[in-house]
């Protein structure tokens, strides 16, 4: 036998992801349903969506923030905001104790400091100049 490292499809790494999955799911039993378990949302002005957020809890409940957007000409309006405070409302009624994500030091983190977060983490990258910075928050029960 003589392993070789060679480039795979998106199908293939799906296998990988898979064996990754049964290895966590047999070391330590899911407390949820199924691996991952997500939630959506956008806000749309007539047709057009000017907002939106994905979170998702994996595993073992553990509450992930993904995405969050919002268009510029409708920030400070209170949009984010509230797709934030639904997504940790989802999250906190799946039993999700804690949340986390990670943002660029450009896209706002002060956001997420006035919204009850805290930074555990920075992370910067020398060559573009930039800050990848976590943050978490825990709920209350």
């Amino acid at each position: 036998m003589s392993p070789k490292i060679i480039p795979i499809t998106s199908d293939d790494f799906e296998f990988v992801e898979d064996q990754l999955d049964d290895y966590n799911i047999k070391s330590k039993p899911l407390t949820q349903s199924k691996p991952f378990v997500g939630w959506r949302y956008a806000i749309k002005d007539g047709d057009q969506i000017i907002a939106g957020i994905m979170g998702y809890s994996s595993y073992y409940r553990i509450g992930y923030l993904d995405t969050l957007w919002v268009d510029p000409r409708y920030r400070r309006q209170g949009l984010g905001r509230a797709l934030l405070q639904q997504i940790e409302h989802d999250l906190h009624d799946y039993g999700c104790q804690v949340i986390h994500l990670e943002t660029f030091d450009f896209q706002g983190p002060e956001f997420y400091e006035a919204n009850g977060y805290t930074q555990f983490g920075d992370l910067y990258y020398p060559n573009a100049d930039l800050h990848e910075l976590y943050f978490q928050k825990t709920f209350a029960e």
